[in-house]
């Protein structure tokens, strides 16, 4: 079938394109997910019922799946679909019903959240699927029909949006052979465990008591005395860089405001508003935080050296800080925590003469805020 072939294309050519899986990850903080989805359906028996003829060839379709995301970019899913009947003429003289069962694998080409070892989906991403399964066809009237294969291809392409607690969204186009075909959309839920013994976070980060979080220490009988803390803020004095933050303040593992200046990374192409790869990485953890504490609200400030017009720069900075806020976004984070402000090149901090200067004057600044 060609959207089938053009499916087996779109992965191998995706697969060449794209970074191999060449190191062991651990397991997703939610690596098995259950799902329903219904939509439309468009059925083809017309090879089957030859001295007949379609009358309606289209139909409602549901579906249930499950699935296991083993990897980051890959996973396994197994459904079970009705897609319902065929009419076939003349004067609509009985049906012909369509059930699918299918195990497929999944390959997720795109998602705005990057594929690390703690990987949950969020935000939007896309995949295409190729599998193989079993068309179990039926007429309650008694037409006869002559079922071709009892395996076939089956392919798919789709797109998701994942928000917290491991809740997505997901509308997808399959096809099973040259027989059947389902467009549909669905809800999923993520369920399952941290591989992390203790069900922490893999990230590095850490809740104490006030709210307050930091880097791991370690573990074991390596981790430090926590009987000296001034500040209170889960950093022991001997680890605290920075011992004049407030309780309850996101720190680091040095103990010092995560959300207090600039947010080392967070790095844009040159002249425009789109984010590296290492920045995506950067902020993924920063939303992490602020999803885990929903009373924290920061300004995103944005500048830039002053090469260039100083109305270019301003312009530049707006779509920066815009931009850094639609990514949080986009992984969950409510619009309700963040302020996004512009400066340009209105707030040097180094010298804008030199190249190591300008550098450091092209910044992203995350501040707490009350509101």
């Amino acid at each position: 079938m060609t959207l089938t072939k053009s499916l087996v294309a779109t992965l191998i050519g995706s697969s060449l394109c794209l970074p191999a899986v060449a190191q062991d990850f651990d397991q997703f903080s939610r690596p098995v997910y259950i799902g329903i989805a219904g939509g439309s359906s468009n059925l083809d028996p017309e090879s089957q019922v030859s001295q007949f003829f379609v009358e309606d060839d289209s139909d409602v379709g549901t579906k249930i799946f499950l699935g296991w995301d083993f990897l980051p970019r890959f996973g396994a899913e197994l459904a079970f679909a009705t897609l319902g009947s065929a009419n076939i003429g003349p004067n609509s003289i009985g049906t012909i019903d369509y059930d699918v069962y299918e195990l497929s694998g999944i390959y997720h080409f795109f998602n705005l959240g990057g594929y690390d070892a703690t990987f949950d989906r969020r935000g939007l991403g896309a995949f295409v699927k190729l599998g193989v399964g079993v068309l179990d066809n039926d007429s309650p009237e008694g037409i006869p029909f002559t079922r071709e294969n009892d395996f076939h291809l089956s392919g798919g392409i789709g797109i998701e949006y994942g928000f917290r607690f491991g809740l997505a969204i997901r509308a997808e186009i399959e096809a099973f052979d040259e027989d059947a075909m389902l467009s549909s959309v669905g809800a999923l839920w993520r369920f399952g465990s941290n591989s992390n013994s203790d069900g922490g976070s893999d990230d590095g980060l850490f809740s104490n008591g006030s709210g307050a979080v930091g880097g791991l220490l370690g573990g074991g009988d390596d981790l430090p005395t926590m009987t000296d803390d001034d500040d209170e803020d889960g950093v022991p004095n001997s680890l605290d860089d920075c011992m004049d933050t407030a309780p309850g303040v996101p720190v680091t593992a040095t103990g010092c405001a995560i959300f207090g200046g600039v947010l080392e990374g967070v790095v844009f192409e040159s002249g425009s508003d789109r984010l590296v790869g290492e920045a995506q990485s950067v902020l993924n953890d920063a939303a992490d935080v602020l999803l885990n504490d929903p009373s924290l609200n920061v300004e995103v400030r944005a500048h830039t050296d002053s090469q260039g017009s100083e109305d270019f720069n301003l312009e530049l900075s707006k779509k920066r800080a815009l931009s850094t806020v639609r990514y949080l976004m986009l992984r969950g984070v409510p619009a309700e925590q963040l302020t996004a402000r512009a400066f340009g090149e209105a707030k040097p901090v180094a010298d804008n003469s030199t190249p190591e200067g300008r550098e450091t004057n092209r910044r992203v600044e995350f501040h707490v805020i009350d509101r």
